[in-house]
Parts: C-alpha cells; sequence; structure tokens
C-alpha cells in the first residue's frame, strides 16, 4: 500500500465533498483506493489537501487515466491539476 498527499485548488468546498463522496468514491474504489481523508487549509476555503491510501502505484496511475476520473474531477468543482505527492513512511511511533 502507498499513500498520496493531493494539493487542490477548489471552487465551493460543500460541491467537492458532495462530488468525492459519491461518484468520485465510486471511482476511486474501482481503481484500488483503501480510504481518504480530505483537510482543508486554514484561512483559505479554496485550498484542501487529500491523504489517500492506495494499494498501489500502478493502480493509483491507472485512476488518473481513467477519462472518467477528470470529468468527475470538473463536476466538482476543482480548479486545477491537483499536485501529487508519493509519501514513504520514514518511521512510526505509537504516539
Amino acid at each position: 500500500m502507498i499513500q498520496i498527499l493531493a494539493k487542490v485548488s477548489i471552487e465551493d468546498l460543500q460541491k467537492f465533498i458532495g462530488m468525492f463522496a459519491t461518484r468520485g468514491a465510486r471511482l476511486r474504489a474501482k481503481h484500488g483506493c483503501r480510504g481518504s481523508r480530505v483537510m482543508t487549509v486554514d484561512g483559505d476555503p479554496a485550498q484542501i489537501y487529500i491523504l489517500f491510501d492506495w494499494s498501489s502505484q500502478a493502480d493509483f496511475e491507472a485512476f488518473r487515466a481513467d477519462p472518467d476520473v477528470k470529468a468527475s474531477m470538473a463536476a466538482s468543482g476543482t480548479l486545477a491539476p491537483p499536485e501529487f505527492t508519493f509519501l514513504v513512511d520514514a518511521a512510526r511511533f505509537p504516539s
């Protein structure tokens, strides 16, 4: 499993969440997403970060290449292509 951090510029948080939680969820599940967290940036409602747990980088790339994903992102009010960062565990601690 890999983790991916996405930086996303959006029009409206509620509009984005509505699409992310429905159509987007179906598309992510189809391509191996195991979970996600959406976080806002304090003081900047047009900027969000999403932390994804994905089955593999290949599955994530297939998700990104799916034309239905691009249409879903446009319908969600995403203003520009997200910036993705692939994260690697350096260490884990219980607290």
